[in-house]
């Protein structure tokens, strides 16, 4: 039975709960006769990159699908690449603010994720959830992670086909933290939904 590796991270930025939690929960333990195995990633651009080097060396999965959170998004956005950059502008929950540097040093600028994003945009779209193809992951523990990821991949020599998608902050988790102006959402039940649609299409 061919592996799916899930991940999404750890609460951050002040936050009790992460979106991508919940939307890893509702994860079925298997869909199309591949195995999904669920891990919370740590928001700290150190330890992201050796907990994923970890999980790929451990259970050499056939694809993996890792979700992040971009508050402020009005839409699911499905990563081109990341950059070999961290340039966090907060800190991480390590307390660390790298400016500027590079994930690794001597390390392509870039690393172009191997599951294409317009497949993920175009089966969303047709279930009338709002997604787009992004060029940019940002330069947090996010584009950390799909750089390490890639890397990690490449390095030990995997088969593994890598998808990063980012997901809006869900109206339920919004609502829960009374803001004084409330920012872009999408339901709980849509977010899940995408996640299902996104797991499907990425062994299709």
């Amino acid at each position: 039975m061919k592996k799916i590796l899930v991940t999404a991270f750890e609460p951050f930025g002040g936050r009790s709960t992460n979106t991508t939690l919940f939307i890893q929960k509702a994860m079925p333990s298997s869909v199309c006769d591949c195995r999904i195995l669920k891990s919370i990633i740590p928001v700290s651009g150190r330890e992201a990159g050796e907990k994923i080097r970890k999980l790929l060396r451990r259970h050499r999965p056939d694809f993996v699908l890792s979700f992040g959170l971009a508050a402020g998004e009005t839409a699911v956005r499905i990563e081109r690449f990341g950059l070999n950059i961290k340039d966090y502008g907060i800190k991480d929950n390590s307390g660390e603010c790298p400016s500027g540097e590079k994930i690794c040093s001597g390390g392509p600028a870039a690393y172009f994720v191997t599951i294409p994003p317009e497949k993920i945009v175009a089966a969303l779209l047709e279930n009338n959830i709002p997604a787009y193809a992004s060029s940019h992951a940002g330069t947090y523990v996010c584009n950390t992670l799909i750089y390490e990821a890639m890397r990690a991949i490449e390095e030990l020599r995997l088969d593994s086909k890598y998808l990063f998608v980012h997901f809006p902050l869900s109206t339920e988790e919004a609502v829960s933290e009374k803001p004084v102006r409330f920012p872009p959402t999408l339901p709980q039940k849509m977010l899940k939904d995408a996640g299902h649609i996104i797991l499907k299409n990425i062994v299709s």
